[in-house]
């Protein structure tokens, strides 16, 4: 009995089509993958930069805060007045402070007043654009002129 040797071929490995293909296709998605991260990794100051920011601005609004306190309690009439006078176009630690005096109007938008018992502070970044461009915004507050020489002082 004659036996029929047949040979069978085994391919072991890739084909240099093959290859080439996935080192294209693996450089392409190298290069994307470069685009996105530098990307990422350019803009990432931005990030230690803000959040730097804000914890200055709420330092230095803690500080409006406690002296506004200090104020109120030792002449309730005269806080605001010399809120404006030690605060208002001030920088402090690259925060620039703002102050207005407002009013509210029926329907609730806020009005520019000449005096009025409502003070608004704001705490910006030195050389920050406008929101709408940068995305931060001011740190607000409002102050009121709600006491009077009879009440009972305030602790901070």
């Amino acid at each position: 009995m004659k036996y029929l040797k047949t040979k069978i071929i085994c391919s072991k490995g890739f084909t240099l089509v093959e290859v080439i293909v996935t080192l294209l296709a693996a450089g392409i998605l190298g290069v994307i993958f470069i685009q996105l991260m530098g990307t990422a990794l350019s803009a990432g100051w931005n990030a230690v930069e803000i959040v730097r920011d804000e914890a200055n601005a709420e330092k230095v609004m803690e500080q409006i805060i406690a002296d506004y306190v200090a104020h109120i309690n030792n002449d309730p009439a005269a806080a605001l007045d010399n809120m404006v006078t030690n605060y208002n176009g001030q920088t402090i630690d690259g925060i620039l402070i703002t102050t207005q005096y407002i009013v509210f109007d029926g329907s609730g938008n806020e009005v520019a007043a000449g005096l009025s018992d409502n003070l608004k502070v704001e705490l910006k970044a030195s050389g920050v654009a406008a929101p709408a461009i940068t995305g931060r915004y001011p740190l607000t507050i409002l102050l009121a002129n709600s006491r009077t020489t009879n009440d009972p002082i305030v602790l901070y």
